[in-house]
């Protein structure tokens, strides 16, 4: 490996071409899992090499390269799971149609939808989770929360952020695309 990390790093784009080989399928794999959009998981891989190629010269000094790459592919992956949040909570684009939306709430219940985000919270740090709570449930306002926890509002916010990423992430990951993005539109 660190052969071909020194051959990348001089230009050498076989070299690159077999790194890209031997790990596209698992960033891939990855990214769908996660994202469950074919689409999203090839821009992520295309990213993800991108930023590989781009970091050539610094890829001798990586002792874990493996890690490397994951935590380069997860970035990416937070980032395009953020840009899908984030196109959820503003007005649909005009290819969606009313049905889409009708045919998503259909396939998931309330009942569903609570179970997956109260696994979701499970998942949070007791920070965060409360963050979350206090915000979200009790509908505290930020600097409120700061106060009754002892935080900064900007720690607060930063908490929230990462509540929302993780809840979102793992909804993401649990429902059908169209479902989860119905859901994170419509309650999150």
């Amino acid at each position: 490996m660190r052969e071909l990390l020194l051959q990348i790093a001089e230009g050498d784009q076989q070299a690159y071409a077999a790194i890209f080989h031997l790990y596209r399928e698992k960033v891939y794999s990855l990214a769908f899992h996660i994202t469950s959009s074919v689409t999203a998981s090839e821009e992520i891989v295309q990213d993800t090499f991108l930023k590989v190629w781009q970091q050539q010269q610094t890829l001798p000094g990586i002792q874990d390269f493996d890690s490397w790459l994951f935590i380069v592919a997860r970035n990416h992956i937070y980032t395009t799971l953020k840009k899908m949040a984030r196109d959820a909570t503003f007005p649909l684009p005009e290819e969606y149609e009313p049905a889409d939306l009708a045919t998503a709430e259909t396939v998931i219940d309330e009942k569903e939808f609570r179970s997956i985000l109260a696994e979701a919270l499970g998942r949070l740090s007791p920070q965060q989770k409360e963050v979350y709570h206090l915000l979200k449930e009790v509908g505290l306002t930020r600097e409120a929360v700061a106060a009754r926890l002892g935080l900064s509002p900007e720690t607060v916010k930063v908490h929230l952020a990462r509540a929302m990423r993780s809840i979102r992430a793992y909804v993401v990951a649990r429902l059908p695309l169209s479902a989860a993005l119905f859901i994170l539109w419509r309650y999150l």
